[in-house]
């Protein structure tokens, strides 16, 4: 039985030898305005998408919004320039200079198939599981594609996976890099009950409501100091009220420190009344157990044993997916799930040592953390954050 990816390697070397005869049949100035063409309709096509996503939260109906939405605008675009471009060729006299406009034709038109291509495969990459979004991530060709895009590139395909996104959870890394070392699986025995009756005061279920966006906003958070709780700003994206639910009560909360470049955020509690967690005094090494403390899927506390399986500097996109940054983070093996979000990761005698921030989709149990030392560089002197800060825009 042929592999998916298999499959997949061919399709693409189909497209782009379909392409190259196309770009050799139509020339260069046909091409170089079908791009032109493409261009505008990737503008024109993710303005649209992000009116057209708010119609559904089905995750398969999304995506096909999206990318529907997408590839018709890039389609008309490809189509519409390309037409004048030939049109211009026909107009050219000699046969010679007819030679030139073919062979460059045919080069620019597979640059320009090429990158199209990627600019699809990253968003079903990073969002469609089962066997067609596992066959588009083992796929060579498209993986070498990712690793020649220039950084500047990724945005427009990352602007798209976060509008297909429904988890929670802000896009971490290219679908197509590695999943960090392979580590064992996570050890039950790491969560102790004693232990996680001493944590489960200090961390909070975060909520927030954002009308401008008409959501309902929920995630995970730890005290990190008296009155103060840290989670990820995509917990309170575009917020206008927080608040968090303790053992204590529900209490309002101020945004006092927002960093959507990082994922970061911090609340001001007054008379919060828990007290802190304790932070650990060395870094997690690979292999090192771990535990997630949250409330995923907005459900009750849960600790879920983890392992962490590297210490990396993730280079990728803000929140928003409209500027990259790098991260000091843990790769994590372990189940992190939308609610899990903004919630400690502690040593298996409960001191933390990261945030946790994201998730793989692609089924590897696979999740990220910032490390202490990432949230300290952006919280600092976490007493000195006593105004309250604006929380942007929602996400998506």
């Amino acid at each position: 039985m042929v592999s998916g990816f298999l499959l997949v390697d061919i399709l693409v070397v189909v497209l782009l030898l379909a392409a190259l005869i196309s770009g050799c049949r139509s020339g260069a100035l046909s091409a170089a305005l079908g791009a032109l063409g493409i261009v505008a309709g990737l503008v024109v096509g993710l303005g649209v998408a992000s009116a057209l996503v708010g119609l559904s939260e089905v995750p398969g109906i999304r995506v096909l919004l999206v990318l529907a939405t997408v590839v018709l605008f890039v389609g008309v675009g490809n189509i519409g320039g390309a037409t004048v471009g030939a049109t211009l060729r026909d107009r050219m006299r000699t046969k010679s200079s007819q030679r030139w406009d073919s062979g460059l034709g045919a080069a620019f038109q597979a640059i320009v198939a090429a990158m199209v291509i990627w600019l699809v495969s990253l968003p079903v990459a990073a969002n469609v599981g089962g066997p067609v979004g596992t066959a588009v991530r083992e796929s060579r060709i498209l993986s070498a594609m990712d690793s020649a895009a220039p950084t500047w590139g990724k945005q427009v395909p990352e602007q798209i996976a976060a509008l297909i996104d429904v988890t929670g959870l802000p896009p971490m890394v290219s679908p197509f890099e590695a999943k960090g070392v392979e580590v064992a699986d996570p050890d039950p025995a790491d969560v102790d009950p004693a232990v996680i009756e001493a944590l489960r005061p200090s961390v909070v279920h975060v909520l927030g409501d954002a009308e401008s966006c008409h959501r309902r906003l929920s995630g995970s958070g730890y005290v990190a100091a008296p009155d103060y709780v840290i989670t990820n700003a995509h917990v309170v994206a575009g917020t206008n009220a927080v608040e968090v639910d303790t053992v204590l009560g529900v209490k309002e909360a101020d945004v006092v420190l927002y960093n959507p470049e990082v994922d970061l955020a911090v609340l001001h509690v007054p008379s919060l009344g828990i007290a802190p967690l304790d932070s650990a005094k060395h870094q997690a090494r690979s292999g090192d157990g771990a535990l997630l403390l949250g409330f995923p899927a907005s459900g009750p506390f849960t600790a879920t044993p983890a392992r962490v399986r590297d210490k990396v500097t993730i280079s990728g996109p803000n929140i928003y997916a409209n500027g990259r940054t790098e991260r000091e983070a843990y790769i994590l093996r372990g189940q992190v799930r939308q609610g899990n979000s903004g919630g400690p990761l502690v040593t298996p005698d409960g001191k933390v040592v990261g945030v946790i921030f994201g998730t793989a989709v692609d089924g590897s149990n696979t999740g990220y953390a910032l490390t202490f030392e990432q949230v300290n560089a952006v919280v600092g002197e976490i007493g000195r954050l006593t105004e309250i800060v604006d929380t942007q825009n929602c996400m998506g």
